[in-house]
């Protein structure tokens, strides 16, 4: 029997516009994309019988497609109609250049939209303030080397550790230095460990209400799916990325 194919789920109100991707129920995993109205439309109109909400299921392929067809366009207009068939779809309309004129491109990606009972039940998880939140390193191919090197072995999790780095004071009026914090990543194997120690990483306090503990918090997570959310954040631009620990979670 044919597998469904991966779908994300597009939640669009008057004021956001996010993406969410629910792993498999072996792993109960969920990643969030969120993104500013304004920095993606110039105009933008939204109207529905539920205060102007609309969430839609997609499949992942069909709009990687579409969205890699019209990158180059200087202007594409984006419409949720009923397709030929009559049946939902996101319909993109959009321009690119030929050789002696521009040519339009219409395309249209199968759509679900999602009932209200479903949709309110896709929601980020209530979750605690981290106890850190660690800024990794500029360049994500270190971490990402280490990944490999432990699923290499046989592993299929890997414990990570946060702590406060310790720093020695220079004279008692010299200025404390900025919060920094190690991360440990440790995978274990049959006939091997594998540990690695990644100090000096910036502390982030922004948001946070309370300290960073004192002692260190370690949590477990699949090698795999953690090598999949690192491959994602190189494919962004993103000026800073924060991995936000939680104990056991």
């Amino acid at each position: 029997r044919r597998s469904n194919p991966a779908s994300v789920v597009l939640k669009l109100t008057p004021e956001t516009f996010a993406f969410c991707h629910r792993a498999g129920a072996d792993e109960g995993s969920q990643t969030w994309s969120h993104f500013r109205i304004e920095r993606l439309f110039q105009e933008y109109r939204i109207e529905s019988k539920r205060q102007n909400k609309i969430d839609l299921e997609a499949p992942i392929a069909n709009l990687v497609h579409v969205f890699s067809s019209c990158a180059s366009s200087d202007r594409t207009t984006l419409r949720l109609a009923n397709g030929r068939d009559g049946r939902p779809i996101l319909g993109f309309e959009f321009s690119l250049a030929g050789n002696v004129a521009d040519h339009r491109v219409d395309q249209e990606v199968p759509v679900r939209v999602i009932p209200q009972d479903e949709a309110d039940g896709i929601c980020e998880p209530a979750l605690p303030e981290p106890e850190y939140q660690i800024e990794l390193p500029a360049s994500l191919h270190r971490l990402k080397h280490v990944l490999e090197k432990m699923r290499a072995v046989g592993a299929q999790y890997v414990a990570v550790e946060a702590a406060l780095e310790t720093t020695l004071a220079t004279s008692a009026s010299a200025p404390r230095p900025p919060g920094r914090a190690m991360l440990r990543l440790i995978a274990e194997a049959k006939l091997v460990t594998i540990a690695s120690t990644f100090p000096s990483l910036v502390l982030v306090m922004e948001g946070k209400k309370e300290p960073a503990p004192p002692g260190p918090v370690r949590l477990f997570l699949s090698l795999r799916r953690l090598g999949e959310v690192l491959a994602a954040f190189q494919g962004v631009a993103a000026e800073a990325h924060v991995a936000c620990v939680l104990e056991d979670r």
